[in-house]
């Protein structure tokens, strides 16, 4: 299971990167389009588009990192007033509950991207496929599916450990 979580953290680690690249990306073009605007009256046609597609891909990988170090909102004030079993109880049903979630979001990304007038449709600024913007959403969903299913493994360790009983 080391190598699992090895693998994990390298994935979690790069995606960093990438969001660091993307948002880079983004404020660059963003400061672009401004200056353009003011000073010279003119923008690109496809920079809009640009930030609006890599918000959605920032905000996928972002929401799946999130996840991978459970970062997002949870039920702390609920979880603090618990302890042992309860506590315990809810973790793991939060996991499950959000999993569930999850998978069900993943599969209906699936069968959206898989539609003839998502693969044979083109972005009017870029002419990008349109498979580009939407592939954000299986993919973030997908790490956040392995990072919720390796999180079991970190709930049950922190169990055994009598983490639960503080």
């Amino acid at each position: 299971m080391e190598i699992v979580k090895k693998i994990l953290d390298k994935i979690a680690e790069m995606i960093k990167y990438l969001l660091g690249i993307l948002l880079a990306v983004m404020l660059i073009v963003a400061l672009m389009e401004v200056f353009r605007r003011y000073f010279i009256g003119k923008s690109f046609a496809w920079s809009e588009e640009l930030i609006r597609y890599l918000i959605i891909w920032i905000s996928f990988l972002g929401g799946a990192i999130g996840y991978k170090y459970q970062n997002l909102v949870f039920f702390d004030m609920v979880l603090g007033k618990l302890k042992g079993k309860a506590k315990y109880a809810v973790v793991l049903m939060v996991n499950t509950i959000s999993l569930a979630f999850v998978s069900y979001i993943f599969v209906n990304s699936i069968q959206t991207l898989l539609k003839p007038s998502i693969l044979h449709q083109k972005s009017v600024g870029l002419q990008l496929p349109m498979i580009v913007p939407f592939l954000a959403a299986p993919i973030g969903l997908g790490l956040m599916i392995l990072f919720a299913l390796y999180h079991y493994k970190v709930i049950i360790d922190y169990n055994r450990e009598g983490g639960f009983d503080q």
